[in-house]
Formats: structure tokens, sequence, C-alpha cells
């Protein structure tokens, strides 16, 4: 005899508005989402104008460019000779060629904006899908800034993994927004999975990561059926699960659809394996005194808590998503920029559960009921929520090319490290060798530099170059 599992579904039921009054309703926002929308207009301007980091992102640009000058992919580093002969997978080729696209004409002011506006819109995506798990928009919200707290330190480099962690946070909204009744019943969702990670693919070789989620949905949901009926094999009369299985099936059928086929799967899972990237700091094992380690370990002692006080059973796929994400950030500290939404997407339905238990004290709710006339939704909430964000966008840099006003200094754009006295040089005296330089100076000279300039290394050639030649050029 076998138990079939409902769907796991924890959120209330809808609330019910009436229909004549439903139009109106909808323009109607309360002081909360007000305060919300603020958070969100801070958080837009702050990335804004944050300064272009130092990084592969100009090694990115650069091959942007090669790629929509040559009409292909390249086969072999194009700006590195010392790599010449060793096979290129250009997995982020699409990203490439959008930040070629928005960068042209030598100006990093449209990058800027393009990289606030990812941010903002993966974190808009998580936003709405813990929001889905709690029907809770305080709690949303604090879950939200949770998971950008705890991987703040990667938001500050501009880099194709930005498109990836937006593709991430529609893979969560999916799962989330899949647990429902018909979810059995409709095909909808292996298509629109496999849909995603056909852009995935193509845009960096993060969509791993998505089958590490799924992969965890889809097992999760196995051993959750074996221990509650207490067979093994419950799974196989489970309808949810096979979905759930569908799901992963179209999401690598839709990788696969890139350039290189099943091999760029094989090359994404082999990358993290490459000797050269044992001296990459990102590549270090977690150290807990260092800026990842901190923001970890609240991580750590914020999920004992919840778990200690949440009455809500937690699923096997919960717990597969806390081991596997934290697991990767202790091998790989860059994971944290992953692990952030993953750990808040587990815990989000805990801390659900564990507020709608809480009883505030006397003093506080008179207050709230104090409040309640000012902060009902009215439109004069929504008026002022339409103030608050065109002051946002005539504040931003991005509104200065349709409203005018002076344009941004490089200095200004780009961050201080940024060598732009070295490459005003290099344009009046050409160098006629191998230049030696830092990684990320080659990035930027292979995009800005002279047309012939041979840098000897860049940070998209470090797993390029062999061996010898990177213990060379460390030394």
């Amino acid at each position: 005899m076998s138990t079939t599992i409902a769907p796991e579904t924890h959120s209330p039921p809808p609330l019910v508005v009436p229909a004549g009054r439903a139009t109106v309703a909808t323009w109607h926002l309360s002081l909360s989402q007000v305060l919300v929308v603020a958070g969100f207009c801070l958080f837009f301007l702050y990335h804004n104008y944050l300064p272009l980091f130092h990084s592969d992102l100009w090694g990115h640009v650069a091959y942007g460019d090669w790629i929509l000058q040559n009409g292909r992919l390249p086969l072999e580093d194009p700006f590195t000779e010392l790599a010449a002969g060793v096979p290129l997978f250009a997995t982020a080729w699409l990203s490439q060629v959008v930040y070629a696209l928005v960068g042209r004409g030598n100006d990093p002011e449209h990058l800027a904006h393009l990289f606030a506006l990812v941010l903002l819109a993966t974190y808009l995506v998580l936003l709405r899908t813990y929001y889905r798990q709690t029907r809770r928009l305080t709690l949303s919200t604090m879950a939200t800034l949770a998971a950008f707290l705890v991987s703040w330190s990667r938001h500050a480099v501009q880099r194709p993994e930005n498109f990836g962690l937006l593709c991430l946070a529609c893979l969560l909204w999916c799962v989330v927004r899949s647990e429902r009744r018909d979810f059995t019943a409709s095909w909808r969702w292996p298509i629109l999975m496999g849909l995603l990670f056909a852009v995935w693919a193509n845009l960096h070789g993060s969509f791993v990561v998505g089958f590490a989620v799924l992969g965890c949905w889809v097992l999760g949901r196995a051993i959750d059926n074996a221990l509650l009926s207490g067979h093994v094999l419950a799974f196989v009369r489970d309808a949810q699960f096979w979905r759930r299985w569908s799901c992963l099936e179209f999401a690598i059928l839709g990788s696969c659809l890139n350039p290189y086929g099943i091999d760029l799967l094989l090359q994404t899972m082999l990358f993290p394996s490459h000797p050269n990237l044992d001296s990459v700091l990102e590549w270090y094992p977690l150290e807990m005194r260092s800026l990842e380690g901190i923001p970890m370990a609240v991580s750590w002692v914020l999920t004992a808590i919840v778990l200690r006080h949440s009455r809500r059973r937690m699923t096997a796929t919960e717990v597969l998503w806390l081991l596997v994400f934290n697991a990767a950030v202790c091998v790989r500290v860059r994971m944290i920029a992953w692990y952030g939404p993953v750990w808040m997407l587990a815990l989000a339905p805990h801390l659900a559960e564990i507020l709608s238990r809480v009883t505030l004290p006397t003093t506080v709710a008179s207050w709230q009921a104090r409040l309640s006339r000012l902060s009902r939704p009215s439109l004069r909430w929504s008026a002022v929520t339409l103030l608050l964000v065109w002051m946002t966008f005539i504040l931003a840099p991005i509104s200065r090319p349709l409203l005018g006003g002076p344009v941004r200094r490089p200095d200004q754009v780009l961050s201080h490290q940024t060598p732009l006295g070295v490459t005003r040089f290099l344009h009046e005296h050409p160098p006629t060798g191998l230049v030696f330089a830092p990684q990320w100076w080659g990035d930027w000279l292979a995009w800005n530099g002279p047309t012939e300039l041979r840098v000897m290394m860049t940070t998209n050639a470090i797993h390029l170059a062999p061996p010898q030649v990177w213990q060379d050029y460390l030394t």
C-alpha cells in the first residue's frame, strides 16, 4: 500500500475582493507597500551610482566585441597568445554580447545602468517569491534583505554572474509558484523551466546551480514519500514527483541548447577542478575571518534559532537545499552568491509559521491600531509611490540620456583602480612586446588598449593558460 503526498502548499487562501471594487482596490497601496518601494528605490540608486569594478567585466566586453566583429564564437582566447591552442568554451557568450552591445562606443555609463537594472529585477523576483511563500509583505521584504546581506560582498562586482543570479531568482519563483493543485496536470512548468535553462546556459555557467536546486527538489520529494509511507519506492506512484522529475529533465534538455551542446555541461562540471583556480581568492575554501565568513556564521545562528522555534515540519527538500549549498560555500567561497537566495527560500515558510504565533505586546498593539487608519490602502499612498519612483528616476544617472544633464566623467563611472593613466600612456606609446600587468589590467587593456596590444594574462584566460605559464605569471 502506497501513500501519495499532497502538494506542499502552505499559503493561506487569497483574499476575496468584491467584484465592484476590484479595479479600484488594485491601485490602492498601503503605507507598508510605500516603504517597500522606497527601499527598492534606494537599492537601485546605490547600485546605479556604484562605480564599475576593475574586474573581468572588461574582458567580457572585449569578448563580446570580438564575437560581434567576427560573427562567430572564438575557438581559443583571442587576447592571450600564451594560451594559444587551448580550446575555449565561451560559457558566457550571450552575456558578453549583451555587454558589448550596451557598452559600444567605449561608453561604460550604460553598463552601470544595466547592472543596476539586473540587480533590481533579481531582488524584485525574490521578493515576489518569498511573498508567495509567506503572504506577509514585511516578512518577505526582510527575507529579501537577508538574502542580499548574506552575499553582499559579491554584489560590488559587475560580471555575467549577475545574469545568472537573475535566472536563479526566476527558477526559485517557478519552484514556489508551481506548488499548486494543478501542478501535476499542467506541462507549463516543465516547458517554462526548459526555456529558462536554455537562456541561462548561454548567459553564464552557473546554470549547474539550477540543477542542484531542482535535484534537491526532486530527491526531497522521493525522500518525503519514503518517510511518510514507509516504502522506499512510494514515489513511483506520486504524480507530483514525476512532474518535478519532468521539470529537471526539461531543464537539462534546455541547457543543451547552446553552441557546444552537452559538452558545455561536462566542461562546466569539470571547470572548478582546474589547478590554476587554486590560486584565485574566490575559489578558496571558506574562512570564518573573512567578508564571507561573518555573514555565513550569522546565517547559521539564524537558521538554528528559526528551526528551534518553528512548529512546521521541515521537508526533505529544505534539508537538502541547506546541506548542499552550505557545503558548496565551505568548499568554494564564491558560492555564497547562490547560497543567500536558496537559504532564505528554505527558511521563509518557517519564519511565517513562527510569526503567526507571535502576540504583540499591548502597547505595540495599541499603537498599531492607532496607525491603522493612516496606513490603510488608499490612492494617496499610490500617488506617493509614483512620486518616489519618479524622483528616483530623475536622481539616478540612468535618466540623463533621456532628460538631459551632464554625463559623468570616466573617473566617476569607473573604479579608482581602473588604469586610465596607463591606458593613455600606452595609446601614446604603443608597446611592441608582451605586456606584463595584473590580469584585471589585462581585461581592461584588451577592451580599451591599443589595437595591437599583447597582454600576458587576462582574468578570463586563467583557466586556459598552461599551469607553468600561470605559475610564472604569479611569480
